[in-house]
């Protein structure tokens, strides 16, 4: 991969995060706004305004890894059939996502799949890792089939980090 590819490659990496975030959280906000809520909406974090009752605040926890997960699977097929380094970006989105949701929900309050795990009375962690483990095995077969070295791991990774790193923090300031 040349230096050129190489930042090609990391230019649709940070078009598929923002698009990724923008497509979560839109998820979240579209179901609540379809349930009657009014909502608030950042690149990390949607909330309604006000209570609402446990099965649309479930729903409304529900609809961002619903669609995260659709996401990866169809961004998987589509890889697949014919190499799109977009659909490739996109992958890895979804999986990495969820896969920092899951670490991070240990840390703070539970979020998406912990709340609709609790509510569903199987526990903060069986669709984390339900999620997680389908979309991280998407991720290596794509992987594996892409040819992905070490340092296109690496290059994945940092950006995907500074991506997210970026948009958490712009919630933080704007809150």
């Amino acid at each position: 991969m040349t230096v050129r590819d190489r930042a090609k490659y990391c230019g649709w990496l940070v078009v598929a995060g923002l698009a990724t975030y923008l497509m979560h959280e839109g998820a979240h906000w579209l179901t609540g706004v379809a349930l009657g809520h009014e909502m608030l909406f950042g690149l990390n974090v949607v909330r309604p305004v006000g209570p609402v009752p446990l099965r649309d605040a479930t729903l409304i926890s529900a609809a961002g890894p619903i669609f995260t997960l659709i996401q990866g699977v169809v961004a998987f097929a589509v890889f697949r059939r014919n190499g799109s380094v977009l659909a490739f970006a996109l992958l890895l989105w979804a999986a990495f996502m969820r896969l920092v949701a899951w670490g991070i929900s240990g840390l703070s309050a539970p979020n998406d799949e912990a709340r609709v795990g609790i509510a569903l009375g199987v526990g903060p962690w069986a669709l984390h890792a339900l999620v997680s483990i389908a979309l991280v095995a998407l991720a290596v077969l794509a992987m594996r089939r892409r040819g992905s070295d070490r340092w296109e791991l690496g290059l994945s990774y940092l950006v995907l980090s500074l991506v997210s790193t970026a948009v958490v923090m712009s919630d933080l300031r704007a809150s």
